[in-house]
């Protein structure tokens, strides 16, 4: 018998914002923001913490934009076998599935990442009185590989996805 999800919106909502703190904390230590070790990532520090701005803006958006639209009746779309498996295993593989083209890094400005993570941190913020509205929410967004989340499997999809990222930044920077 399966029971409820062990996860609450409001877990998902914290452990997101405790990731972009740590991808503040990182962004101020210019000094180490184009440290690389290509035997662990392809990409430099920095490079992923531009992923992880670009996906969280586009995900946070969307679900500030979902909570302001009326609740659908039913749920249409729904995630992925895989999508399943991921959420419910808590962790992401590495080098499993490749980064959409909008999450790419850029070689953005270190100041334009970390003003972009403060903006990130007052969005998620202003989401904490919403959560109930969060679990209840129905529409769904796709992800490219795992299919439709709601805004609170997205919620907890970021937040495995910042424990993924900064684990392979860890190994970075210790390489």
């Amino acid at each position: 018998m399966e029971g409820p999800d062990p996860y609450t919106a409001g877990d998902s909502l914290a452990g997101v914002r405790v990731g972009i703190r740590g991808c503040l904390e990182r962004a101020a230590d210019v000094d180490r923001l184009a440290v690389s070790a290509s035997g662990v990532s392809a990409w430099s520090v920095q490079d992923h913490l531009e992923h992880l701005l670009f996906s969280d803006r586009k995900v946070l958006g969307w679900v500030v934009e979902a909570l302001a639209a009326p609740n659908p009746g039913t749920r249409e779309q729904f995630p992925r076998e895989i999508g399943v498996a991921l959420l419910a295993r808590g962790s992401i593989p590495r080098g499993r599935g490749p980064a959409p083209d909008f999450t790419l890094p850029d070689g953005l400005p270190s100041t334009d990442v970390r003003e972009g993570f403060e903006a990130l941190r007052a969005l998620a913020s202003g989401l904490d009185p919403q959560l109930a509205e969060l679990e209840a929410c129905r529409h769904t967004l796709p992800h490219h590989v795992l299919g439709y989340f709601t805004p609170a499997e997205w919620l907890r999809f970021l937040h495995l996805h910042h424990r993924h990222h900064e684990a392979i930044i860890r190994d970075i920077l210790n390489a």
